[in-house]
């Protein structure tokens, strides 16, 4: 009998422990466009510049949009916070006519299972 609770223990404990395990989930790749439907936070992006370019480089193009802040993340990366929010796609048009600034994005929430932090 002690055999048997033992087996039934040790096979519910493996059970238990398979269901809690991290799965790999939902392989299949985003669709163009999906970035679009994450969560953002209005007025702030994510500006890479090019290696010699200075932060300069941003207030000259997006100084017209009332610059908050310019936080240096390093590697020529800058959290830029805005107090007029001109969307991502304008922020991507007068990105393209400069060759200081190499990329742009918004600033996406990411959070964590059970954290309510953005990051």
């Amino acid at each position: 009998m002690r055999r048997v609770i033992a087996l039934t223990m040790a096979v519910a404990g493996a059970a238990a422990v398979y269901a809690c395990g991290n799965s790999p989930g939902n392989a299949q790749t985003k669709p163009a466009g999906a970035w679009s439907n994450q969560t953002r936070v209005p007025g702030e992006y994510l500006v890479s510049l090019t290696a010699p370019a200075e932060r300069k480089a941003i207030t000259d193009i997006y100084g017209r949009f009332g610059i908050k802040d310019i936080k240096d993340l390093g590697h020529n990366i800058f959290l830029l916070t805005l107090t007029e929010d001109p969307g991502p796609a304008t922020m991507e048009e007068l990105r393209g006519g400069n060759t200081r600034i190499k990329s742009v994005q918004p600033n996406y929430v990411y959070r964590g299972q059970g954290s309510r932090r953005a990051w």
